[in-house]
């Protein structure tokens, strides 16, 4: 059941519900930020529980030892636990507040239309991913009743996963082609998807230059995006045509890094301004 709901992806949701709160807080407000990452919690385990149940024809032949397809578990148990962890979801964002409760109900119902539908769509699964992926940052904003603070973190964590969905649908490309799932990688092929993703690395780095160069925040952020630079520019190095499935690994690995390295750095870098 872990395996199915992946909890890593879930606590490092809720971290970035609670760097959110911090970021714009002053003063923080603890319980709405706890309900609300924890909500956040729940959710992404629903969502990845779903995702697995719908996904399981193109799991048998990109991901074979995950819960399902191994027959560890079936559809149908998946499918409950997706839905007790949604209402879980549901009852943390009204304890969260009526916004708060908003956007997590909203969160549900897209991340159940993009596994049911949207993720099968060329492009529009991406963004999907990518919109709904970055918004979690914003839940933290939406728990201390203020967002505005937020809209440069929400651009530079919807970039970096933007280029992580498209490295994840070239790993993918065999298993998405057989159950009919339209990709960059499936329609194009992997070495122009994989073109596209470096382009959209070069991208991310410009985005999180920019705030340096703006003078936005604090020593802090300059530190931490050096860091981020360091780490894009060694993605770019990588085979300009499709690489092997460990550096496919080591690349989407990289930019869930990046996402989490970007709050840390708005986060001292509005401490050290």
């Amino acid at each position: 059941m872990l395996q199915l709901i992946r909890p890593l992806n879930g606590l490092i949701g809720a971290g970035a519900v609670v760097a959110g709160a911090l970021i714009v807080g002053r003063p923080f407000l603890v319980a709405p930020a706890i309900l609300g990452a924890a909500a956040a919690l729940a959710a992404v385990s629903g969502a990845n529980a779903l995702n697995d149940c719908l996904d399981r024809e193109a799991d048998a032949v990109n991901r074979p030892m995950r819960p399902i397809p191994s027959g560890r578990i079936s559809a149908g148990e998946a499918a409950v636990i997706s839905g007790i962890a949604y209402v879980l979801a549901l009852a943390l964002g009204v304890l969260a507040g009526g916004w708060s409760f908003l956007m997590v109900a909203t969160w549900v119902a897209l991340t159940a239309l993009y596994s049911a539908s949207f993720k099968r769509i060329l492009v529009v699964g991406n963004l999907a991913a990518a919109v709904l992926t970055a918004s979690i940052v914003v839940l933290g904003g939406v728990t201390q009743g203020k967002i505005g603070p937020l809209a440069i973190p929400f651009i530079m964590a919807l970039v970096a996963n933007v280029g992580r969905e498209v490295v994840k649908d070239i790993e993918d490309v065999e298993g998405d082609a057989r159950a009919g799932v339209v990709t960059l990688a499936t329609r194009f092929g992997p070495e122009r998807a994989y073109t596209i993703a470096r382009i959209i690395t070069v991208v991310l780095m410009g985005v999180v230059a920019a705030p340096c160069f703006a003078q936005l925040y604090g020593a802090g952020y300059a530190v931490v995006a050096g860091a981020i630079e360091l780490i894009l520019i060694w993605q770019l190095v990588l085979p300009s045509r499709r690489p092997d499935p460990a550096d496919l690994r080591l690349h989407a690995g990289a930019l869930k890094l990046v996402m989490v390295m970007g709050l840390v750095a708005f986060l001292v870098g509005g401490m050290s301004i």
